[in-house]
């Protein structure tokens, strides 16, 4: 995703150099501190939101997807689904906007920080979840799809990567990257016939 960011004159301009850790994001209110993650599309950072002395996660759209009209298309969807979203087991959107990479604009999404592992994880640990743990898990998943699904949007891509255990046990649903509005002009972005999701996790009728 996203290479780094520094803060220049007026308008912030991130460089390939500069936007990592230590850099800042959004007019410098954001400092980069460390990686949390890198995927296909995006890198997450942990980062000072020195306006408000707090920690969050700051999401960043690889500088080379940037002038992709659909990838950035779909990563702003992001911060719109979740932005309407207030619900514990949904991995809360605290701003977003676009900071400048090589003369770019690249967009970044501000998230809630939450510390823990994916289930993805634990399934490769040797502290994978019992059966009592599971129904927990899936009971806090369930509950966050039906508030998204009330609120009129479909996440599209559940699976073990994209949910959190935090260190206090809690369930948070994360990356609503290619949800999809059951209504409204973001119900149509998809293409007739395009399958979303991971290949692995569809149900039996889109695989």
């Amino acid at each position: 995703m996203a290479p780094e960011s520094g803060a220049g004159g007026g308008v912030p301009d991130s460089s390939a150099e500069s936007w990592g850790v230590g850099g800042v994001v959004g007019d410098g209110r954001y400092r980069l501190t460390h990686r949390l993650g890198r995927g296909g599309m995006a890198e997450v950072f942990a980062a000072e939101d020195v306006r408000l002395g707090r920690t969050v996660a700051v999401k960043l759209l690889r500088a080379d997807l940037a002038e992709d009209p659909v990838s950035k298309a779909r990563f702003t969807r992001e911060a719109q689904s979740v932005a309407g979203l207030n619900h514990h087991a949904i991995v809360a959107v605290y701003d977003s906007g676009e900071d400048l990479v090589a003369g770019r604009p690249v967009p970044y999404i501000v998230m809630e920080l939450v510390e823990g592992r994916t289930i993805r994880d634990l399934l490769l640990s040797a502290e994978a979840p019992g059966p009592e743990q599971a129904l927990i898990i899936v009971s806090g998943v369930l509950e966050a799809l039906a508030y998204s699904h009330q609120h009129g949007i479909v996440h599209r891509d559940i699976k073990p990567a994209n949910v959190i255990i935090t260190h206090g046990g809690a369930v948070k649903v994360m990356d609503f990257g290619i949800a999809r509005a059951l209504h409204g002009a973001q119900s149509t972005m998809t293409q007739t016939g395009m399958v979303m999701g991971t290949p692995q996790y569809l149900s039996p009728e889109q695989a």
